[in-house]
């Protein structure tokens, strides 16, 4: 009998591939997109001050009511082209192995790396001390670090959310921050009260728990990383979000006369452009080139808080 290596020739599986994918972007959730028309253009900003006016509403028989004006200003946006491409030879189509599909790989491959680039953006916004007003922003360090025993996130927390103009309706952390945070005594100590249980399974709070503990509606957690090394070297991976955490009032789905912290302005929405070459190689090669633009604009950063150094 011959021996077991000569009964069978290795060849690729058709039932299973690896391939990593980058964890689930926050970016839409944290700066919601916006549809234009324009790549640059205006938005009316209501005056903020004319919505919180106390004014004297009497009025004696046959006068006149006192008469309120409103005005309004101007903010602006510009938008950035972003794209990727890749040229997939005929020959390649044609050979691939099932489960291989080079046309949908590529096309999810350009797409996964755009929104990594557009992941970094948003967080270099929201995570950035300067898109914030001097008294809607703190520096931890030391003790008061929520990694710390005797640090206290829950009046941090409730200072951010709070001092936000519109209360916060959102919380967002980088998963360093968060980690520290669902295991902080303090935190659990107030899980455990609010809802009535002895011992916290696990000693973990989860997002649900924290969102209520804050009454907030949501908890966005930045789990996605990069690779920060040059193309060809040793693989070096770090976190996209940093060691932070933001109070923010956002709207899911911004409109006229709506408020949120920041939104993601698109003038192009994400596209799968197509050509072929038939003078590349012997049967020719097909483009596939994935391109969209944005502006990514702090909108009312009064409405919004940021935590810096959460976490050493």
């Amino acid at each position: 009998m011959p021996p077991v290596g000569q009964l069978h020739i290795d060849s690729a599986l058709t039932n299973l591939s690896v391939r990593y994918r980058n964890e689930a972007m926050i970016w839409p959730a944290v700066l919601p997109i916006v549809p234009v028309q324009k790549r640059s253009d205006k938005y009316f900003v209501y005056t903020k001050a004319d919505a919180y006016t106390l004014a004297d509403d009497t009025v004696f028989p046959k006068a006149l009511p006192n008469e309120m004006d409103w005005g309004t200003s101007t903010g602006n946006y510009s938008v950035t082209d972003h794209a990727f491409g890749d040229w997939l030879p005929e020959e390649v189509i044609e050979n691939a192995d099932v489960p291989l599909q080079p046309e949908v790989d590529t096309n999810d491959y350009l797409n996964l790396l755009l929104d990594i680039a557009e992941e970094s953006r948003v967080a270099g916004v929201v995570f950035n001390a300067a898109n914030y007003s001097a008294a809607n922003q703190v520096t931890l360090s030391g003790a008061s670090q929520w990694s710390g025993a005797s640090s206290t996130p829950i009046n941090d927390i409730l200072n951010a959310v709070e001092s936000c103009f519109m209360r916060a309706n959102t919380l967002v952390f980088g998963i360093q921050t968060w980690m520290a945070l669902r295991t902080n005594p303090q935190i659990l100590d107030a899980v455990k009260a609010a809802t009535r249980l002895q011992a916290h399974e696990g000693g973990m709070a989860t997002r649900d728990e924290v969102a209520s503990l804050f009454e907030v509606d949501r908890i966005l957690v930045g789990r996605g990383r990069y690779n920060t090394a040059k193309q060809g070297q040793t693989p070096a991976f770090a976190r996209l979000w940093g060691k932070h955490a933001a109070a923010l009032y956002v709207e899911p789905k911004p409109g006229i006369r709506s408020i949120t912290f920041g939104a993601t302005f698109v003038e192009m929405q994400r596209q799968t452009q197509r050509d072929f070459d038939p003078k590349r190689g012997i049967k020719g090669a097909h483009y596939l080139k994935v391109a969209w633009n944005s502006a990514e604009v702090v909108i009312a950063n009064d409405v919004g808080y940021f935590i810096q150094n959460a976490v050493a």
